[in-house]
């Protein structure tokens, strides 16, 4: 239990992957976007543009430390290419009675 919240057992509910391309990699799929947004749109002061993929991954309950170990080895063999992209995970507790 955690001392904060003695009757309370917080347990994760989902984790939410977002990549997003390297700055220094090039990004195609920006490219066009913002040529689009500022040619088609008249949309100005766009320095840059870069677009990433949003992963959300419903958790079953488990042990806290592990089910994060198992999240992270889904992104490290599949969820993300460390080569061209880097990520950000943020994880959603549940409260259980």
């Amino acid at each position: 239990m955690n001392e904060k919240t003695p009757n309370k057992c917080i347990k994760l509910a989902k984790a939410r992957v977002m990549t997003r391309p390297k700055a220094n990699t090039l990004d195609p799929q920006g490219v066009v976007v913002k040529g689009e947004l500022e040619r088609s749109l008249g949309i100005k002061y766009l320095k840059k543009v870069s677009v990433g993929r949003y992963i959300e991954i419903l958790l079953e309950d488990g042990p806290e430390e592990e089910v994060k170990k198992n999240i992270q080895e889904a992104i490290d063999k599949l969820l993300y290419n460390s080569i061209i992209e880097d990520y950000e995970v943020i994880y959603e507790t549940k409260n259980a009675k």
